[in-house]
């Protein structure tokens, strides 16, 4: 019925178990309102801020100079 493989009920990207932004492999259901659950949730979230924010300072400090960079020097 199924494929057979070494994925086999890992699931995750490519059967590696991998699900969330980070590899995190803690699976909480929306309806889980246990402490750990929700700060995983929150933890998850920050560092996807963090992430992002890094990227937009990255790319805000390799863009901006080039921009504004007076042409003719």
């Amino acid at each position: 019925m199924g494929k057979s493989g070494s994925s086999s009920g890992n699931g995750g990207i490519g059967g590696s178990g991998i699900f969330g932004f980070f590899g995190t492999t803690i699976q909480c259901p929306a309806s889980d309102t246990s402490y750990y659950c929700n700060f995983i949730k929150i933890f998850n979230v920050f560092m996807i801020v963090c992430f992002l924010l890094f990227i937009l300072y990255t790319a805000y400090n390799y863009i901006m100079p080039n921009y504004f960079r007076k042409k003719g020097r």
